[in-house]
């Protein structure tokens, strides 16, 4: 995700006091740390790692939402009583402090200015969600691929290129397509000498075209 799409992270001061109410442990990548349609009563502190946030879309597909990554918060929404909106899976190792809703609650009741950042946090991830669904609606996937390629790609050497891993299936949650169209799209920008597909990262030759 692009920085001017990513939810600021916490001041410290305010992580310091959340953390010492809650318990810390670590989840492996690839382990899910909260799923669509439980029952909402913690929210989380990221301390070191990445996650990712995702829906079940239609035909057994995700969506991924958006990346979230140290000093951010997630299941705030616990506030309102309500069950999960949305999954959210490790991409790496990450540690996590789990927080209880009474907890939150008695915090807020101490330190108010508690209560305008965490309104603050979700004000700002409306505006991610509402850029990813506008993106998804207005964009084609091939659009949203060369989107997604130039907020990923990083420049070594004078090779630019999307550093990985990232499989086929995580592009296609990201983009909000199929793994079929998303692998069309890869091997016809290889064949045509714009990429070069590795096992870690995807090679970026030259300028990709504005449609396809």
């Amino acid at each position: 995700m692009s920085d001017a799409l990513r939810v600021l992270p916490l001041p410290p001061d305010v992580v310091t006091d959340l953390a010492r109410l809650g318990d810390t442990r670590t989840w492996e990548a690839g382990a899910m740390v909260v799923s669509e349609g439980e029952v909402a009563d913690c929210m989380y502190l990221i301390h070191e790692g990445e996650l990712r946030t995702f829906i079940a879309g239609e035909g057994g597909r995700s969506v991924e939402l958006n990346t979230m990554g140290a000093g951010e918060i997630f299941g705030e929404l616990m506030l309102s009583g309500d069950k999960r909106s949305a999954s959210v899976q490790a991409l790496t190792r990450v540690r996590l402090t789990r927080v209880m809703q009474g907890e939150v609650e008695r915090l807020v009741a101490l330190r108010p200015d508690l209560a305008f950042h965490l309104i603050e946090r979700l004000a700002q991830r409306v505006r991610v969600l509402t850029a990813t669904v506008r993106g998804l609606a207005s964009v084609d996937v091939y659009g949203r691929l060369v989107g997604l390629f130039d907020a990923l790609a990083l420049e070594s050497g004078g090779t630019r290129f999307v550093p990985g891993p990232l499989s086929q299936q995580r592009i296609a949650e990201r983009l909000g397509a199929s793994k079929a169209m998303v692998n069309r799209l890869l091997r016809d920008l290889a064949d045509g000498g714009y990429i070069e597909l590795g096992r870690e990262r995807i090679v970026l030759l030259k300028k990709l075209p504005p449609r396809w």
